[in-house]
């Protein structure tokens, strides 16, 4: 038999469209690529069929880690070499969007989830831990933190990291950053961007 598995690709995706998207695409069951929710691993090893489909899917538009999707299953089938056979929706799914019928088996060869490029951090000199808790996000953390990396794009390869977190407190100065090493907690407004992109890299690198 047959399981299918709708897998959110993007931590957004995972807050409030899973029962949709699970029903969009006839799928059995949800499984979140990141963020909170039940782990892909997890639901893979919860499933006791010959055949696995799994269609990402998205809300957002744009790039996709689609490919993070092959790269976790294709970690699961080696770890599981007589368990089911595994297949991938050819394309990310958005909502509205009726899947095709093309599929890409999982092997085992797809790409490691370990590189030696990953083993330390990249450069910075500030760490921003962008908060996309439920209070964040009720307000307005999605456009904010999204105008907030547009006006630092010259500087996120080389003096800026930011990582999406969940819920870090204090909620009532929620959309917020936590600015590393220094450990200052913002309150991000459409009237502070600019302030605290100068603050961060200067007037002149904007």
């Amino acid at each position: 038999m047959t399981t299918r598995i709708a897998v959110s690709l993007r931590w957004d995706d995972a807050i409030d469209l899973d029962r949709a998207m699970t029903q969009q695409v006839a799928a059995d069951c949800t499984a979140h690529l990141q963020g909170p929710g039940p782990t892909l691993i997890d639901v893979l090893d919860s499933i006791d069929d010959t055949r696995i489909e799994l269609v990402g899917w998205s809300s957002e538009d744009g790039p996709v880690p689609l490919s993070w999707l092959r790269r976790v299953a294709g970690q699961w089938v080696r770890d599981h070499a007589d368990g089911p056979n595994v297949v991938v929706h050819a394309g990310a799914v958005r909502p509205g969007q009726t899947i095709s019928n093309e599929w890409r088996a999982v092997t085992g060869s797809e790409a490691p989830l370990r590189s030696p490029a990953w083993q330390e951090f990249p450069p910075f000199r500030h760490h921003l831990l962008a908060c996309r808790g439920p209070r964040c996000n009720a307000a307005g953390a999605a456009d904010l933190h999204a105008r907030l990396k547009d006006k630092l794009a010259h500087a996120l390869d080389t003096e800026i990291l930011v990582t999406v977190t969940g819920c870090m407190f204090p909620c009532n100065h929620a959309p917020l950053i936590v600015v590393w090493p220094d450990g200052r907690c913002i309150q991000l407004t459409a009237d502070n961007l600019d302030r605290i992109v100068e603050d961060l890299i200067g007037p002149s690198r904007q």
